[in-house]
């Protein structure tokens, strides 16, 4: 079994929190074709347990959020708080978010911060029609780490490390002002 350390750092203090990888390698590393033939990665997939990366497990299991159970944005939904603690309150598919949380108040950014959500263009890897959200875990100067369902099948969770410059990102949406 591997072990990830994520740290979370707001407010002056730093959280850290050891995640074991329960399945290791899943896949190895995916990949997306371009227009122009080339192949990008799209980072190394790992499978986690399904179990929320920020939140414990409710008693009674996963709460209704207004979003599909199984989709990415359920997920996102779950674990994202928010810059005023609310959470997610906006709807749509997942490439709309960068701009529906503009239209409720929260600016996006261009940069991966840990606790923000990314939200990623449709195609190039990701599904055609509504595209994909995931939770930041981790940010390096080269890399971001994500935490997100159904990348690797509805109601799976799992876990990858992105490159940066990441091509395939439309924005960040940050969790703290």
């Amino acid at each position: 079994m591997t072990t990830s350390v994520v740290a979370f750092a707001g407010g002056g203090m730093t959280l850290l929190l050891c995640i074991p990888l329960c399945f290791g390698d899943v896949g190895g590393t995916a990949a997306a074709s371009s227009a122009s033939g080339t192949t990008a990665s799209l980072g190394t997939v790992r499978a986690v347990p399904l179990q929320p990366v920020f939140a414990d497990t409710p008693a009674d299991g996963f709460p209704t959020n207004g979003f599909p159970y199984g989709q990415c944005t359920y997920w996102a939904a779950y674990n994202w708080r928010g810059p005023d603690g609310r959470g997610v309150t906006w709807s749509g598919n997942a490439w709309q978010w960068v701009a529906n949380a503009a239209a409720v108040g929260i600016a996006p950014s261009n940069s991966p911060s840990v606790g923000a959500i990314a939200v990623f263009m449709r195609g190039n890897g990701y599904d055609a029609s509504d595209g994909h959200v995931a939770v930041v875990t981790a940010v390096t100067p080269a890399s971001y780490t994500v935490s997100e369902m159904n990348y690797v099948g509805p109601g799976q969770v799992d876990t990858r490390t992105i490159r940066l410059p990441d091509p395939h990102v439309l924005g960040f949406i940050p969790a703290f002002p």
